[in-house]
């Protein structure tokens, strides 16, 4: 596989428009396939100006995924934020499955927990989604957080209740063949600031058990689910970057003390912690230094960005890898891939214990 190949086995990106028939759409998915892309993110709306994007309804999107296999392979990884409540890509509004936020979730008895999740992680099955950036996990520490518990987002405030009901989700997702993802490591429920926005330090904030909600759900599930990172700094671990691009954060706590031996994405590159602070290309440089697998971008962020990023950051990381500054390599780039594949290959299993 040639350098340019493994570079893009690591790239997830947004575009613009709802289907093939759009010349955007199509031009942007043509610069997809140069770059090889391994994955793309799908949202509703754009965030700048809330004009309508890549989901009308059930019927326009099965055909746009299904457009997407064909150009982009069979192997692509069709990608979606669809937690509930705030941050659902899918809503009734466009004739999908009303949702509910993860704190009507927990408030509601057990077995409609159950009955809720499948219905919503065979919707994703269906449509021909095979990731879901979901559920978060993070810990309703902050009641006043403007991004977790300020919008539903936390569980609860208590690991067992968080554990107990991101078990449900990650178990109906398992079941309906959707791979998820846990996030945002290494918990984002103390911050009092959006990294969407600005960088957030959570040195003096972060508790043990944000942590350990992680550790819980590893020791259980095993393959079950990536792990996000967040752009996240905790100086106690690292002086100078946040989690997504930390090798003390992802190789040091999240593999090493925690054991995670999964695949880790990076949170969207495109949000101001990381665009603010880090040039575009050094950001991505980091990522994948850090140990990431998968870096996500969904072009999709407030504020001008130029155009053309995919081939720019593509062409960028080739270099890197060639100059040395990507460390390890080929070799490198070749595990994550391998990651990956074992990951969204992976076969139905029996469901973890409770």
């Amino acid at each position: 596989m040639s350098i340019e190949e493994l570079v893009g086995s690591m790239l997830v990106f947004g575009f613009n428009g709802s289907s093939f028939d759009e010349p955007k759409t199509r031009a942007q998915i043509s610069e997809l396939k140069a770059i090889h892309a391994r994955g793309v993110i799908l949202f509703d709306h754009d965030i700048a100006g809330n004009h309508p994007r890549n989901i009308r309804s059930p019927k326009q999107l099965t055909k746009l995924i299904e457009d997407l296999h064909n150009e982009l392979g069979s192997d692509l990884i069709v990608s979606i934020d669809q937690e509930g409540g705030a941050v659902a890509r899918l809503d009734e509004t466009n004739r999908f499955l009303p949702t509910m936020s993860a704190i009507e979730f927990a408030r509601i008895e057990e077995i409609d927990q159950i009955q809720y999740a499948n219905r919503q992680a065979r919707q994703l099955a269906k449509l021909g989604i095979n990731l879901n950036f979901a559920p978060c996990v993070d810990l309703a520490i902050e009641p006043d957080s403007p991004i977790i518990a300020g919008k539903g987002r936390a569980y609860e405030n208590t690991l067992e209740e968080v554990a107990r009901c991101a078990q449900i989700v990650i178990d109906a997702h398992r079941d309906a063949g959707v791979r998820c993802c846990i996030k945002h490591f290494p918990g984002h429920g103390s911050a009092l600031l959006d990294s969407h926005l600005g960088i957030c330090d959570i040195s003096t904030t972060h508790t043990p058990e944000e942590l350990d909600i992680f550790r819980e759900l590893i020791l259980v599930n095993s393959d079950a689910f990536a792990v996000m990172g967040g752009h996240l700094v905790d100086r106690r671990i690292d002086e100078n970057l946040p989690a997504s691009l930390s090798k003390l954060h992802t190789l040091g706590v999240l593999r090493e003390q925690l054991g995670f031996g999964g695949v880790v994405v990076t949170d969207s590159m495109d949000m101001r912690a990381i665009r603010d602070g880090f040039g575009e290309v050094d950001a991505y440089i980091h990522a994948i230094n850090a140990g990431n697998d998968l870096l996500l971008d969904g072009l999709n962020a407030h504020g001008y960005r130029q155009g053309g990023a995919p081939a720019r950051i593509t062409e960028a990381l080739v270099e890197a890898v060639k100059d040395g500054r990507v460390v390890g390599g080929m070799d490198r780039l070749e595990a994550s891939r391998e990651r990956v594949d074992r990951f969204m290959g992976r076969s139905k299993s029996t469901r973890a214990p409770r």
